[in-house]
């Protein structure tokens, strides 16, 4: 399945951060806030995303650790999963896990798959 990075980040700060964490191989795509006029909360980024990926926003899902990410999924028609990076952060997502590792995130997963 084809997966992008849709980072409000600079390209450099997110190539340094998938490549330090061994996830750079993961992503077909990856864009930063310099690839779009209008950064997050803008749905930009994420219909940018999509479209490389040849997929219907409505029928893609976006991991979000930000408010302002919520809120560009959200503008762009995307089921918004939210994964708080900071303690006290509520997040205005369809679905929300405490962590990326958390073990009912991968059962979720295989369900919507």
């Amino acid at each position: 399945m084809p997966i992008a990075v849709a980072s409000n980040n600079p390209r450099a700060f997110v190539t340094t951060a998938l490549v330090s964490a061994g996830l750079d191989n993961f992503f077909t795509h990856m864009y930063a806030a310099e690839d779009v006029t209008n950064p997050k909360p803008a749905p930009d980024l994420h219909l940018t995303a999509c479209a490389a990926l040849n997929a219907d926003p409505t029928r893609s899902i976006a991991f979000e650790d930000s408010p302002t990410g919520v809120a560009a999924a959200r503008a762009a028609a995307m089921h918004v999963v939210g994964v708080p990076s900071l303690p006290g952060v509520t997040l205005a997502a369809d679905t929300i896990f405490p962590s990326l590792t958390h073990p009912t995130l991968t059962h979720w997963a295989t369900t919507v798959a």
